[in-house]
């Protein structure tokens, strides 16, 4: 009995798929635009366009074998300002100071490598960045007091 009942009962199941795949939906009223991806990471650049590539190394520039003890101090409110984005260096690590715990960020009050849209910087001073992000923390360096620990070029 229950053989007799599979093939009707089967094609009962499957007859909506079938005249579901007959119907085919009229595209001739959509806008093409539709069929394009939704999101392209990469878009390439316009026929003739010459992209202008600027080519930065990271550089130290002072060697710190004592670390920053003596040279600089942690200011506060450049630290929380750090923190907000509001005092920062233009490219992270472009510039860096080598002491035997930490690499720093270093920027200068000159405006090399620094963000400072309230101009909260000092003549002559060195700017060291550490963890620039939700934690960052600024010491500030005289860089007369700095000099003999330059190694730039």
């Amino acid at each position: 009995m229950t053989r007799r009942l599979i093939p009707p009962l089967l094609a009962l199941l499957l007859l909506p798929a079938a005249t579901g795949a007959q119907e085919v939906l009229r595209t001739d009223r959509t806008e093409p635009g539709h069929l394009r991806p939704l999101f392209r990471a990469y878009e390439p650049p316009p026929p003739g366009h010459q992209p202008r590539l600027r080519r930065t190394e990271s550089r130290a520039v002072y060697k710190l074998p004592d670390g920053l003890k003596g040279l600089a101090t942690l200011d506060r409110t450049l630290s929380h300002l750090c923190q907000r984005g509001a005092f920062l260096q233009q490219i992270d690590g472009l510039y860096w100071a080598a002491t035997p715990d930490y690499r720093y960020g270093v920027a200068f009050s000159g405006g090399a490598n620094l963000i400072d849209p309230q101009n909260r910087r000092q003549p002559g001073k060195a700017y060291f960045f550490r963890n620039q992000d939700s934690r960052c923390s600024v010491w500030i360096g005289d860089q007369a007091k700095l000099m003999p620990h330059y190694i730039g070029g």
